[in-house]
């Protein structure tokens, strides 16, 4: 959260998107569970990003994520970053926006 917003005036250069594992199978499951951790560790804020939910773990398991939370860089041609991180995202942005 608090990369997102430090970087707020570049968010046209990218997306957060926040996966949650298989246990909560639907939204409202998923609001339950977190919160605890949004009262706890997140100051009463919410996600202000997207949260996708994987029902039945394909995603993740495709994406090679063990733990929570887990950091992966896909860069615009969908291929996952190797190295991928929040420094390494901090570096991108650092660069030059590409022209369209």
């Amino acid at each position: 959260m608090d990369f997102y917003e430090k970087h707020k005036d570049q968010r046209d250069r990218f997306e957060i998107l926040a996966f949650h594992d298989a246990r909560a199978k639907t939204f409202e499951e998923l609001d339950e569970k977190l919160k605890p951790i949004i009262k706890d560790k997140w100051q009463g804020k919410s996600l202000p990003f997207p949260i996708l939910l994987d029902a039945s773990g394909d995603t993740i398991k495709k994406l090679g994520i063990h733990s929570f939370p887990t950091v992966i860089l896909i860069d615009p041609e969908g291929n996952l970053v190797k190295g991928g991180s929040e420094a390494r995202l901090e570096e991108e942005l650092k660069k030059a926006p590409a022209e369209k």
